[in-house]
């Protein structure tokens, strides 16, 4: 139980799958009302992960930068820099991916493309 948590990958993947026996569990089937509930939950969660990098980059990384000793920020540059923002660019694409998927779901898509209000 405990390898689950060890790798973040793993951690997402158990999210999901949490997510689907919930609502299988609460006698869903991936209708009409669970499939807008899915994508919805997936675009708050990517938007949660997309705005925590960015708030990572801006007041935790950033301003720390200068109190590193400079053997030292070479393992930020090459190391955790380029993941975190391979992260930071997957959670935009899939918070703006999800969104127009909600859009179209609830059949606003085409108001959302040209700025209209939706209803």
């Amino acid at each position: 139980m405990s390898s689950i948590l060890t790798s973040l990958g793993c951690t997402v993947l158990a999210g999901f799958v949490l997510l689907v026996l919930i609502i299988f569990a609460f006698g869903g089937s991936f209708g009409n009302h669970e499939l807008p509930f899915v994508f919805r939950w997936l675009h708050v969660m990517f938007g949660v992960m997309w705005i925590g990098l960015l708030w990572y980059f801006n007041f935790v990384q950033t301003p720390s930068m200068p109190k590193i000793p400079d053997e030292q920020k070479p393992a930020i540059g090459k190391v955790i820099a380029p993941t975190a923002i391979l992260w930071f660019r997957y959670a935009a694409l899939l918070t703006v991916g999800t969104g127009f998927i909600v859009a179209g779901l609830h059949g606003y898509l085409h108001q959302a493309f040209t700025l209209q209000a939706p209803f």
